[in-house]
């Protein structure tokens, strides 16, 4: 790899580990803000979470991840805590005003492409689910099964090849 003084990791006799931010994605629920980061074999990982931030750093293969995520909205730190198992991170940050529901996860603008909301496990304020009420099941519409039901008139295959005359052999 060529030397570029702009970047620490190219400089001779660096490691040829590549530091990286970690991808991760966030929901929350009425008394905590829970953060993924789904990265499969995690190893060395250290988080530490104070009121008002969370660092995240561990390493994966040849990359090293690190980061800060200063947060919109304090937490309380000893309720708050995190895991790891061979295919993500958890941090579960306990609220320290539940009673506010978080618009974003950061003060910080540019972490948006980094720490994106859940949209599969999203709630908001006024879902069943998120005052821990209950699951949140899809409702049933009556088709059974849910989904799109059928799509009518669209028959087999048959029908359509057959007007494709000069097709095949």
């Amino acid at each position: 790899r060529k030397w570029d003084p702009h970047r620490p990791d190219t400089r001779p006799g660096a490691s040829l580990a590549v530091m990286a931010a970690a991808p991760m994605t966030w929901h929350q629920r009425a008394k905590k803000v829970l953060v993924t980061c789904e990265i499969p074999n995690l190893k060395d990982l250290v988080v530490t979470i104070t009121e008002k931030s969370f660092n995240f750093a561990g390493k994966a293969g040849d990359k090293v991840y690190s980061m800060e995520v200063p947060l919109a909205h304090d937490v309380v730190v000893e309720e708050s805590r995190w895991f790891v198992n061979d295919r993500a991170a958890s941090i579960i940050l306990a609220k320290k005003d539940d009673s506010c529901f978080w618009d974003k996860i950061s003060t910080d603008a540019g972490l948006k492409r980094i720490v994106k909301p859940n949209l599969i496990e999203w709630l908001e304020e006024d879902d069943d689910g998120y005052n821990g009420l209950g699951p949140v099941e899809p409702e049933d519409d009556g088709r059974g099964g849910g989904g799109m039901g059928g799509m009518g008139g669209m028959g087999g295959m048959g029908g359509m090849m057959g007007g494709m005359g000069g097709m095949g052999g």
